[in-house]
């Protein structure tokens, strides 16, 4: 199930919604909008409270969605052009994997041979995203004026469905509510510049860097995470594809040890991206880079598309 967060164009507050209808032609059923929705005990009207509910929650959507069927022209179909869509959570902690697709490590120590021999993979790394520059499907993202070495990474984020502290990946890959799609927009001289002093912040956290969504596809969706299909494209050029049998550390193991500091229900967890990002491309990366204008996708065949507009 694909559960969508978002808010009706001419009325305030969150909604919450299952996508529907294809990749390129999406469409929401609107769970609010149904009129026998109230007789369903412990139906979520909300992403947090659908996480809080567990199991119980999720049967309860499913079982109103399945009444509802997928009649387009239904009272409780909700058009794009209807609503906004939300961060499939609020503002919540965003923990990034860094050079975690073994392609994309191959390619880091490619780009800058000196720090190779620097580059570790007896546990994950990764650096915060806060909560406050994640944005939904179809944002509009300004370039900083003082950045021209904006990149896009495409990733997958695991949504976790519970608290944990210290677990293992039994408990981990179990706390795991779905999986949503993320794009790791930086600015790589920002970056650069952090990393010689063994850090990376700024470059990663630019007002709009999180682009988040369309939707969180439940866990029981995805018996098989290494199977996830990853792709990226910048105005239809192909940029970036892999799958998830190229992750050194699975989501279970990223979640189990970053549970070492302490996670909540709704945090999230990002994969890292695959190779193909523009700054180590081959001979020159500055016409890779984005700029205003370039409309990027980011695709999980299982999930949906992902679109941000780079202003």
């Amino acid at each position: 199930m694909k559960l969508v967060r978002f808010t009706l164009r001419d009325s305030a507050g969150e909604r919450l919604g299952v996508l529907a209808g294809s990749l390129t032609d999406p469409y929401v059923l609107d769970l609010a909008s149904m009129p026998w929705a109230a007789e369903y005990n412990g139906l979520p009207a909300t992403m947090m409270q659908a996480i809080a509910a567990g199991q119980a929650g999720l049967d309860a959507v499913q079982a109103v969605a399945r009444r509802a069927g997928l009649d387009r022209d239904a009272p409780w179909a909700r058009d794009p052009g209807d609503f906004v869509w939300l961060t499939p959570v609020p503002p919540r902690s965003c923990i990034a994997a860094g050079r975690n697709f073994g392609a994309h490590r191959l390619e880091s120590i490619r780009g800058n041979p000196t720090a190779g021999a620097g580059f570790q993979s007896d546990f994950p790394t990764g650096f915060i995203k806060l909560g406050r520059v994640l944005v939904g499907h179809r944002a509009e993202v300004k370039r900083p004026e003082d950045v021209e070495q904006m990149d896009y990474e495409a990733e997958i984020a695991v949504v976790l469905g519970q608290d944990l502290l210290n677990a293992s990946r039994r408990q981990a890959n179990e706390a795991i509510f779905g999986y949503t799609i993320m794009n790791d927009l930086s600015a790589r001289e920002w970056q650069l510049a952090e990393m010689r002093n063994q850090l990376v912040m700024m470059g990663k956290n630019f007002p709009g860097f999180g682009p988040l969504g369309p939707c969180i596809l439940t866990a029981d969706e995805v018996p098989d995470p290494t199977a996830l299909r990853i792709w990226l494209k910048v105005n239809g050029e192909l940029r970036q594809q892999s799958d998830c049998s190229d992750l050194i550390f699975q989501f279970d193991e990223l979640v189990a040890f970053w549970s070492r500091v302490g996670l909540q229900a709704g945090d999230l967890i990002s994969s890292g991206t695959p190779e193909g990002v523009a700054l180590h491309r081959k001979p020159d990366p500055r016409p890779y880079f984005l700029k205003p204008g370039d409309i990027v996708h980011t695709g999980v065949d299982q999930i949906g598309v992902l679109e941000t507009r780079i202003i």
